[in-house]
C-alpha cells in the first residue's frame, strides 16, 4: 500500500477550496526522555481524544468550537457507564469496541499480565475537535493534565488520538 501524505493533501484540499494554507504545530524543541525503567515496572496512564465521558459527568458539546475541557473516568468504571460525544471520526467501531479509542480493557488485561507494571487509576478523555487555540491547550489544559497525571505517580502516558 503506498504511504499517504495526510498533511500534503489536507493543505491541498483546503487551499483549493480558497484557504491559506495552514499553520501547523511544530515541536523541534521537544526533548527525547528515555523510559529509564522496564514497561513490566511502569505506571501506564490512558489519555484519549474520542470524547468519552461516563454517564454522570457533563457529555462533550460534540459542536464545540476550541473545547479545552477533560473528563477524568476511574478506570475501573463499567462500559455501560461510558458515553462517547465526538463529531470529527468514525463511530462505527468504537461503538462495537470502545476500546479502538478508549482502550481501558486492553490495558487492564496487559497489568493483569505484567507487561505493564500498572495503570493509572484515573484516565483523561479530550474532545478533540475544532480546538484552534493551541496555545491555550498548551498552556492552559495540558499543564492541568500534567498535574493530574504526576498526582498519580504516572510514568508514561498513552496518548490514543481519535
Amino acid at each position: 500500500m503506498p504511504r499517504i501524505d495526510y498533511v500534503e493533501n489536507l493543505d491541498n484540499m483546503y487551499q483549493s477550496q480558497g484557504f491559506p494554507p495552514y499553520k501547523w504545530s511544530r515541536f523541534d524543541s521537544s526533548p527525547w526522555t528515555p523510559l529509564g525503567k522496564a514497561l513490566n515496572e511502569v505506571r501506564l496512564a490512558l489519555v484519549s481524544s474520542a470524547g468519552i465521558s461516563r454517564d454522570d459527568q457533563d457529555a462533550f458539546d460534540p459542536w464545540a468550537v476550541n473545547d479545552l475541557s477533560f473528563r477524568e473516568i476511574p478506570v475501573d468504571t463499567p462500559r455501560e457507564r461510558l458515553r462517547l460525544h465526538h463529531n470529527y471520526f468514525d463511530h462505527r467501531d468504537a461503538l462495537k469496541d470502545i476500546n479502538c479509542v478508549f482502550p481501558v480493557d486492553r490495558l487492564r488485561e496487559l497489568a493483569e499480565e505484567g507487561v505493564i507494571g500498572g495503570l493509572a487509576p484515573i484516565a483523561l478523555t479530550l474532545g478533540m475537535g475544532r480546538l484552534y487555540r493551541r496555545t491555550a491547550l498548551q498552556e492552559e489544559t495540558v499543564p492541568q493534565m500534567v498535574e493530574r497525571l504526576n498526582a498519580q505517580e504516572a510514568d508514561a502516558v498513552l496518548l490514543v488520538p481519535a
